[in-house]
Parts: structure tokens; C-alpha cells; sequence
């Protein structure tokens, strides 16, 4: 029998770093055009209605349902209207929407967090009980009832996304929190005589900035998918502002005769989840260290 000398290594260890390099690459690679494909629907958007030249609210009942042509290579719905610009313009309220909501509930998040790893049992506790209750409800109900509350529109259901999503934001901060404090440095800096506060600015805080960043990219297509969720049943954005949950729910009595007018922005709304929740999975293998090598 043939055996195998260990000091010498065998062609299996010399491709496996090649192996990890290049797959380090081919991420690298596809993490840029995920962000890059984000990036350019985000300036699409954002800049788009200014250059598109029809109208997205200018009724036209002679041009009412027609088919994509070079004038309109969306076509028009019901009333006449181009639907590429309705796209755009609201493209542009559904993700203001959804960052305003990220927004606010990783600030939110991000306070609670801070004070129920402050230090003080009580107000842990009490943090703790007011967000189980508040994860004890499914947070489209909660959002239901408080757009119900406040009333129909955009604002209302900013807020109302917002007061249904932190707790969970606040969980998930606060168990990064901890891991943070439980580690070595703080510990370290603990001795020394550091105080509460440069520990939680000075060594927590840019430690879980990385993890927040994270943790708001992956859900902000969840949130997308709440908002235009609320917009399809009339809690958002009111007519004759577009808006893709809303233009869906306004092309359902013709999706037999013109399927093109629901989904035109159904697909926009599933492209940019997917691209989003890519990008976010992509950051976390970049800023995670223990993520990098797999």
C-alpha cells in the first residue's frame, strides 16, 4: 500500500485557497452589481418623473387601455394615463416610504436597545414585557389598526408601519447589545475605569453599527412589501397619486382583458425585493468577519 506523505500537501490543499479567492472574487463581483442594480433603480426613481415627459395624472378617455407604442411603451390605464410615468412617480413613493419607516424604527429600535442594556434590571424588564406584548400581535395588524385610527394617507401609514415594527428592531439591537458587553474589550475597559457612557459610544455602538446596517437593509424589502400590502387595500397614498400597491389594486377589474396594467408594477415590486434583500445578504458577508470566508 502506497502512503501518503503529510509533509508534502496534497493537490486538494493547494486548490483550496485558489478555490476561496476566487470564490472571494466572484462575491465581490456580484455584490457590486447587486448594489449598482439598486443604485440605479433608486436614481431611476428619484429623477425620473422630472425627465419623463407624459404626465403620470393627466387623464386622456381617448387613449384609455392601449397598448405599449413609442409615446407610451407602458401603455395606459383606465383613464388614460401613461403608465411608465405612474411607475416612476410611484416607485418614488413607495421606496420614500419604506426608507422613512427604516428609518424610524432603527432609531426607535436603537433607543430602547440602549436603554434596556443600561444597566438598570427594571428598565430591561419593563422594556422587555412591553415589547413581548407589542410581538404578541402580528404587526400588519397592528398597522391596520393604527391607519384605521389616524385615517387614510401616506403619513398616517408611515406612522402607523413604524409603531407596528420596532419591537422587533428593539429585540434584535438589544441581543446585539449584550453579545457586545459580554465581550472581552468592554470588559477590558470596564476595569480600566471607563464609564457607561464612553463604553456604550465610544465601544458598543461602532461594534453594532455594522450590524444595524445589516439588519435594516435585509428588511427594508419586508417593508416595501407591508407598505404597497397597505396601499393595495387604500390606507396609503390616496388617487390620483400613484403608488404600486395601489396602482395594482386600481388595474384588478381588467387584469383578464389587460393583465400588463397589474403586472407591470406587481414585477417592479418583486425586482426590487429581491435585488434589496441580495444587497443586504452581500453587506452582511462583507461587514460580518465571521462571514467573509464561507
Amino acid at each position: 500500500m502506497a502512503s501518503i506523505d503529510l509533509a508534502q500537501p496534497t493537490s486538494r490543499h493547494v486548490r483550496e485557497p485558489e478555490d476561496r479567492v476566487r470564490l472571494s472574487r466572484w462575491s465581490s463581483r456580484s455584490s457590486i452589481v447587486l448594489m449598482g442594480m439598486v443604485g440605479l433603480i433608486g436614481v431611476a426613481i428619484l429623477i425620473g418623473p422630472y425627465l419623463w415627459a407624459a404626465s403620470p395624472t393627466d387623464q386622456n378617455a381617448a387613449m384609455r387601455l392601449q397598448g405599449p407604442s413609442l409615446e407610451h411603451p407602458l401603455g395606459t390605464d383606465q383613464y388614460g394615463r401613461d403608465t411608465a410615468a405612474r411607475i416612476l412617480l410611484g416607485g418614488r413613493w413607495t421606496l420614500l416610504g419604506a426608507g422613512f419607516v427604516t428609518l424610524g424604527v432603527t432609531v426607535i429600535g436603537l433607543a430602547v436597545a440602549a436603554l434596556a442594556t443600561s444597566g438598570f434590571r427594571w428598565v430591561d424588564r419593563i422594556l422587555g414585557r412591553l415589547v413581548d406584548s407589542f410581538l404578541a400581535i402580528p404587526n400588519l395588524v397592528i398597522a391596520l389598526a393604527v391607519a384605521a385610527v389616524l385615517g387614510p394617507s401616506f403619513t398616517n401609514l408611515i406612522i402607523a408601519l413604524v409603531v407596528a415594527g420596532w419591537p422587533w428592531y428593539a429585540r434584535a439591537y438589544r441581543a446585539a447589545m449584550l453579545r457586545e458587553r459580554a465581550s472581552g474589550y468592554v470588559e477590558g475597559a470596564e476595569v480600566i475605569g471607563a464609564s457607561r457612557t464612553r463604553i456604550a459610544f465610544r465601544h458598543v455602538g461602532p461594534n453594532v453599527f455594522g450590524q444595524v446596517l445589516v439588519l435594516a437593509t435585509t428588511n427594508l424589502g419586508f417593508v416595501i412589501l407591508n407598505l404597497a400590502a397597505l396601499s393595495f387595500i387604500g390606507l396609503g397614498v390616496q388617487p390620483p397619486t400613484p403608488e404600486w400597491g395601489s396602482m395594482i389594486n386600481e388595474a384588478r377589474p381588467f387584469f383578464q382583458t389587460h393583465p400588463g396594467q397589474m403586472l407591470v408594477p406587481g414585477i417592479c415590486i418583486v425586482l426590487t425585493v429581491v435585488l434589496i434583500n441580495l444587497s443586504g445578504d452581500a453587506l452582511r458577508d462583507h461587514l460580518d468577519p465571521r462571514l467573509r470566508g464561507r
